[in-house]
């Protein structure tokens, strides 16, 4: 029997290459590459029950959308020439009714501190339709529009007057069948009431379960009528179970035209704007100044969501200032991009002043300015994302 064969076949040698000619390595390299090329189909198909928060474009107040202006005065207003830029932000969300996030997305959101991730029912209501999404925060938007024009106005020095009616009866509450719809609450327990923050404040002087007087204009007459109330059991206050909301006399038209941008979030800057252009000189010194926050008819700003994303896009639009709102310091402090200056506001007046401030630096970042890491110190409460 000659070498190298035995039983008639011929013997593998330990180095030689298979009959097939492709070794043990390269089969399972052949092997796992349609296997990834499956798995990243299915990663970019497969869908997740999550939502996806991305930077959005950025807009000036103080210019035009598509050409439309987005502050437009009435012409009985001077219109104060201004420079700089007072940009709102956006967050771009994928994965809303009617979307998917895929598993590729979803892990390409992970490794982006730029985006988050969040399961998508702490963000949307399991039966809530894309139109009632669109519908809801176009209502939103209304509502922070009129809002910052009436916060502008007064900080101007512009009277802007306002009735408080009931928005809303919740239903069982002490007041179902008691107030109505749109009633104009004229006083609570004799006292003369000027917004809704003084009916719950003066509501707060009344025994939980006993009867508030509340004098009222009700169809166009006035009546007085005794209104029982509760305690709230999450908040310890008195309560009469209804939702209030301010029906303004608007001295002058303000228009504000957002695109197709929906929500509550652009009200401080609408208000900044509306302020910068019915005042003389530049707001923002001609510096580059963005933010986002609620505004309340009170001035009161509040907190919103997506902080982060919209604190990436300011950047990368080279803002030079962004006004976060306070009750979002802690997202602040955990995902503010390097180098960009955010100062916490609480009220159009602290905005306002920072903005000046910043106007009359010559160095926004060596200005002494309030820090979110100051106020979540001083809460003493961790920073969370």
């Amino acid at each position: 029997m000659s070498e190298g064969y035995h039983h008639g076949y011929p013997r593998q040698q330990p180095d030689r290459v298979p009959h097939t000619g492709i070794g043990r390595r390269s089969g399972a390299t052949l092997l796992l590459v349609p296997l990834l090329v499956v798995a990243a189909a299915a990663a970019s198909w497969v869908g997740v029950d999550k939502v996806v928060y991305e930077p959005g474009p950025v807009f000036d107040t103080l210019d035009s959308i598509d050409g439309t202006p987005v502050v437009v005065l009435d012409p009985e207003l001077e219109d104060h020439p201004t420079e700089g830029d007072l940009f709102f932000t956006t967050v771009r969300l994928d994965g809303g009714p009617g979307e998917k996030v895929t598993l590729l997305e979803w892990g390409r959101a992970a490794l982006d501190p730029a985006l988050t991730v969040h399961p998508r029912e702490e963000i949307f209501p399991e039966q809530v339709t894309a139109e009632q999404v669109r519908e809801q925060n176009t209502e939103l938007m209304e509502h922070s529009q009129q809002d910052a024009a009436v916060v502008a106005l007064r900080e101007a020095g512009i009277e802007v007057p306002e009735d408080i009616v009931v928005a809303q009866v919740i239903a069982d509450a002490p007041a179902d069948g008691v107030l109505h719809v749109d009633d104009e609450i004229l006083e609570v327990e004799g006292e003369p009431m000027t917004d809704a923050e003084t009916v719950r404040s003066r509501l707060q002087e009344v025994t939980a379960g006993e009867s508030a007087s509340m004098t009222l204009v009700r169809d166009g007459e006035e009546v007085t009528l005794d209104v029982p109330t509760v305690r709230d059991e999450e908040s310890g206050r008195t309560i009469v179970g209804v939702y209030l909301a301010p029906r303004y006399d608007m001295p002058y038209d303000v228009t504000i035209s957002a695109g197709n941008v929906g929500g509550p979030s652009a009200g401080l800057m609408f208000s900044l704007a509306i302020y910068d252009r019915i005042t003389p000189g530049a707001l923002t010194g001609g510096r580059s100044v963005a933010g986002t926050g609620t505004i309340s008819g009170l001035g009161n700003v509040g907190p919103i969501s997506g902080v982060r994303q919209k604190m990436y896009a300011a950047e990368e639009a080279g803002v030079e200032l962004f006004l976060a709102p306070e009750d979002n310091c802690d997202e602040v402090v955990e995902g503010r991009p390097d180098g960009l200056v955010v100062v916490p506001v609480a009220t159009f007046a602290e905005a306002r002043e920072h903005v000046e401030a910043a106007a009359g630096s010559d160095d926004v970042g060596a200005l002494d300015l309030p820090s979110c890491q100051d106020v979540v110190d001083e809460d003493g409460a961790p920073a969370t994302g």
